[in-house]
Parts: C-alpha cells; structure tokens; sequence
C-alpha cells in the first residue's frame, strides 16, 4: 500500500514532503537569514553563558525520534536547560542531558518505580582485616557540592560487613564534623562501645543515667562533681529541707 502511493507521487512532491519533516523535527533554520551568535559577543560567567545558549536556539537543530514504546530527542528547551540527549518511555521513566553552561551538562534521572543495581560479581577480594584497601564495587566521586540523599516516605539502610563514616574537613574551614539528630531516639547496640576525643561532654535536659549492671568506674586525674542552683531538681531539695527543718520539733 506504501508502494502504491509513493508511486502515485513526483519525485518533486516525495522531496517536499521530505523537507517538511524535516522542518519539523530539526527545525526550521535558513543558513544566511542572521548572523549565528558567537561566545565573545556575551559577558563572562554563568548569566553570559546563559544568553548565549538562548541565543543559540534560532540556530539549534532538533532531534525526534519516535518509537512504539519510547522516544528519543535532542535541542529542545526544558526547565532544567536545553536538552544535549533524553530518552523518554511511554510509562514516564527516562532520563537526560541537559546544558547548563558551556561545555557543562546536568544529567536528569526519573524512574516511575524501582530502580536497581547488581555490582561486583566478579571482584575478587581477600578480606583479612577491616582496615584492608578498599575495592569498590560503586564509587561515586563528588569534585565540589554536596551529596544529599532525601527519603519523603521510606528508611534510609546501610547492611554491610563493616561502617564507616568519615569527615575528612579540617577545623581551620569549620568542616570535619559529623553530626546525628534524631526526632525520637538514637540507639547503639554493640558488644563494646568506645568513645574517644579530646573532650567528652555529655548533657542531659531533663535526666540522665550511667549504670553497670557488675561493675563501674569513674575515673580521671582530677573529679569534680557539683550541684548547681541552676537546675530545678535543686530547688525542689532545698524547699524540702525548709520545710522538714520547719516542720522539726526541738
């Protein structure tokens, strides 16, 4: 049938229909109409770059193309910047390129359901201690910026041999802290638990308990331990004992 009416068609009329698609899937652009904008005719820095890239799209060829379940394309204006590649589904997962500056591009990753990686099958390592050289599997590499990771409706699991958290900052640039907080509780469960630094402090708003169920110890090369008017548990004792010497028969 395709055949039939091809045939029916000039060649003249084959190549207008041909240029018509490609009108509107490259886009419509005639070499010679204006002058193609140039980096040096915009400032420096980010903003410049910025109008330069909108500049650009009178001159942008744009790509489409469009499968049963999927589509690719490329050229086109998005919220996150021109698009360099995205791929798109039917079921609206894909992801993509987008410009954000020159010679720079933002990656866009969205999955409608589940996604998952299976890494490592094939490393051989030889663990013999927890301080052994590490062999990632996955390593993911932060230049500049930070690394967030935001669970709205989930938990947030690390399962593995062995953790470790380590803040390489220095106090010189105010970094190197590692901060927890919770909403509810923070739990530790461990056969041993040791806490080393320079200076241990350790507040409680309302109470606080220490207890060995065999044994206990403090100990330090000069202890001081003090009440203070301060607290309110102090001043419900002293009102006590007021009361009890009022009280008190001679």
């Amino acid at each position: 049938m395709t055949d039939s009416f091809s045939q029916r068609l000039t060649d003249e009329e084959i190549q207008a229909i041909d240029d018509q698609t490609d009108q509107i899937t490259e886009g419509d652009f005639t070499e010679g109409t204006l002058d193609e904008p140039e980096r040096g005719d915009f400032g420096a820095g980010r903003s410049g770059a910025a109008q330069y890239s909108n500049a650009k799209k009178l001159f942008r060829d744009y790509d489409l193309d469009i499968k049963n379940h999927y589509r690719t394309e490329a050229g086109q204006n998005s919220p996150f910047g021109n698009v360099s590649y995205r791929l798109l589904t039917n079921a609206g997962s894909g992801f993509s390129f987008h410009e954000d500056g020159i010679n720079r591009e933002n990656l866009q990753t969205v999955v409608s359901g589940r996604s998952v990686e299976a890494l490592g099958k094939q490393i051989e390592r030889n663990r013999d201690a927890a301080q052994d050289e590490m062999v990632p599997a996955k390593l993911i590499k932060c230049f500049n910026g930070d690394y967030v990771v935001d669970c709205d409706k989930g938990d947030i699991i690390f399962r593995a041999d062995n953790i470790k958290f380590l803040a390489k900052g220095t106090s010189d640039t105010n970094d190197g802290d590692i901060h927890l907080q919770a909403n509810k509780n923070i739990f530790m469960d461990a056969p041993e638990v040791r806490i080393v630094g320079s200076n241990l402090r350790l507040t409680a708003r309302r109470a606080f308990t220490i207890s060995g169920k065999v044994s206990g110890g403090i100990v330090a090369g000069l202890l001081s331990m003090a009440s203070s008017d301060d607290f309110a548990a102090v001043q419900i004792t002293k009102k006590m004992t007021d009361l009890i010497k009022a009280l008190k028969v001679d």
